[in-house]
């Protein structure tokens, strides 16, 4: 697996952690046992946390754009053409700055990922 297919796996997920931090709530308030599938959720959701700490620590305009970008918050998703053409207007930056903070995002999420064990680029047999 490349880079590029890693990135599209922490896009998928990032596009559904509202969705995932729902699931969890679920068994938690239902006190059942953690499935693999829902550790392997609490990974992605405890990663794309620990981004937005950093992000929030270093860079609070990227993670106010991955909250956007990605509808973290609650709101659609805004990744599409139109949807970055709009977040130009609201940063004040060019398509290619966002386009770049996207790729630094997703980056910094797969290290994260990485580091929680949601995602194993070098698995051991």
């Amino acid at each position: 697996m490349c880079v590029k297919e890693w990135k599209r796996i922490a896009e998928w997920e990032v596009l559904h952690y509202r969705e995932h931090k729902a699931f969890l709530k679920g068994v938690e308030d239902a006190a059942c046992m953690m499935t693999e599938r829902a550790e392997q959720f609490k990974r992605w959701v405890e990663a794309v946390e620990r981004v937005l700490v950093y992000l929030n620590r270093y860079a609070p305009d990227k993670e106010r754009f991955f909250r956007q970008c990605y509808g973290i918050d609650g709101d659609r998703k805004m990744y599409d053409k139109k949807g970055m053409l709009r977040l130009t207007f609201l940063f004040h930056v060019s398509q290619s700055t966002l386009y770049q903070w996207r790729d630094e995002v997703l980056s910094l999420l797969l290290i994260a990922a990485a580091e929680n064990g949601a995602l194993q680029p070098f698995c051991r047999k």
